[in-house]
């Protein structure tokens, strides 16, 4: 980081000669008492102690919030900052609607009863008034950021109430990259960073589904998540069985990560079935023994991850292979958590007739999106009124989503890391799975040749013949 050596020096400079000027009574006294009594008397002793006590709560004042420049520019900027705001936040949000009226009385609006700083964010603690909702609020988060000169405004609870997030920098904006983590667990798969600039992590379970537009950063999440999981895949804790019907384009780069891969329809559906039937059979095994499957070597967690899922539920042009497909997914999605399998699909049209088993994804992720509609599709009802705008993603900033926890909680802003061809390429060489299942796909049965037709007898007969 930089540093304005300059401005340091006369901000030091400033500051003794503000401290001069405010303790300069004392400092002439002191001297005065040096001269006439002495160096080291009781009377210049205690006058020392006085000053140096003086000085020390002026500096303790000055510099309790930093020693730099920047340090105390900043305070200053916050605190006039606190004091503006203090003022316009009532008359705010009664301008925006965000008030209510008392009986025989003015309207009330949410104030903030608490805040703290981070850096390059304001975190306020809001009262909402009787008769008023959180999501109220929340809805009016683009309006409140434009006036308050911020580039973001969330609403979200807290245990102290409701929490409003003033974002004055994002740090999503710029794309960054996500290295691979040796330390890596299955309950923290790192993928990229939280809107407060936290690690974003996703724990191994929940089966998940992605939904954006082309182009909205769907592969940063599958490459993500593989790459996340590598050091597991080449010890052998975690299989990867991978479908992509778009002639491999997605996958094709990684297939070393992955014990089992499927290109076309019929190996996918095939590998889904067999998913199913491995799935079942260590339910088996674990039932009356274990409620929770543990990854190990014998028995690894297996993901199951679908790119353009679509393709294969509803643009599929076999409808028995369509069928067969939504079945096996359905199974894996409502049986597969507590056995360890896990279903991690991808898809651009989140509508019901695209994807039947949707409910079952228990933890979604919804990138940019082409109306508030769809990202209600996606992420739930009452989303959009808790800040998730998934639709308001700008097509510049891929990766870029919201994510809804397992409980239902508010969801969080997020960005997945980039991941590069070189990336994929290394890991691939360096995190191999430890084997690779084929996939066969059994010989279509023989169509049974058509019976002959019988001859059938006239009846028509002559009369002589009755007789």
């Amino acid at each position: 980081m930089s540093v304005d050596l300059g401005g340091e020096l006369r901000w030091w400079g400033q500051a003794l000669a503000d401290t001069w000027s405010r303790h300069r009574a004392l400092s002439v006294i002191y001297t005065v008492a040096v001269v006439l009594v002495g160096w080291i008397t009781e009377v210049t002793l205690a006058l020392g102690v006085m000053a140096a006590g003086w000085v020390v709560v002026h500096l303790f004042r000055r510099y309790r919030h930093g020693l730099t420049l920047d340090d105390h520019q900043r305070h200053r900027r916050n605190a006039n900052y606190i004091q503006w705001l203090s003022g316009a936040w009532p008359e705010l949000m009664i301008r925006l609607g965000c008030s209510v009226q008392v009986t025989n009385g003015p309207r009330v609006a949410p104030e903030f009863t608490r805040y703290s700083w981070g850096p390059d964010v304001l975190w306020m603690t809001v009262s909402i008034p009787l008769g008023m909702t959180r999501e109220q609020l929340a809805l009016n988060a683009d309006a409140i950021a434009q006036n308050l000169g911020a580039r973001r405004v969330s609403v979200s609870s807290s245990s102290a109430g409701t929490s409003v997030m003033v974002a004055f920098h994002d740090p999503l904006e710029e794309p960054f990259i996500v290295e691979i983590s040796e330390g890596a667990e299955l309950r923290a798969i790192p993928l990229g960073l939280r809107e407060d600039g936290a690690l974003w992590t996703m724990r191994l379970g929940p089966q998940t589904l992605v939904a954006g537009s082309s182009g909205s950063g769907k592969a940063s999440l599958v490459w993500g998540l593989i790459l996340g999981l590598a050091p597991s895949i080449r010890s052998g804790l975690v299989q990867v069985h991978g479908i992509d019907l778009k002639s491999a384009m997605e996958l094709g780069m990684g297939t070393e990560l992955l014990t089992r891969f499927a290109r076309t329809p019929e190996s996918a559906v095939q590998l889904l079935e067999e998913a199913v039937a491995a799935m079942q059979a260590r339910a088996l095994e674990l039932s009356g023994n274990t409620r929770q499957h543990a990854a190990s070597l014998e028995s690894p967690h297996v993901v199951v991850l679908i790119d353009e899922m679509a393709a294969l539920t509803a643009y599929q042009a076999d409808r028995d292979l369509m069928r067969r497909a939504n079945n096996a997914i359905a199974l894996l999605c409502s049986q597969g958590r507590a056995v360890g399998y896990t279903v991690f699909a991808c898809l651009q049209d989140p509508r019901k007739e695209t994807l039947p088993a949707r409910g079952l994804f228990t933890q979604t992720i919804g990138l940019r999106l082409r109306d508030a509609m769809e990202t209600a599709m996606v992420l739930g009802e009452g989303m959009r009124e808790k800040g998730a705008l998934c639709h308001h993603i700008p097509p510049t900033m891929p990766g870029v989503g919201f994510v809804v926890p397992e409980d239902g909680s508010d969801p969080v802003r997020v960005r997945a890391g980039i991941v590069t061809d070189e990336m994929i390429r290394d890991a691939a060489r360096d995190f191999a799975a430890p084997e690779q299942i084929p996939i066969v796909v059994p010989e279509p049965a023989a169509a049974e040749p058509a019976s002959a037709s019988r001859s059938r007898r006239s009846r028509r007969t002559t009369k002589g013949e009755e007789e």
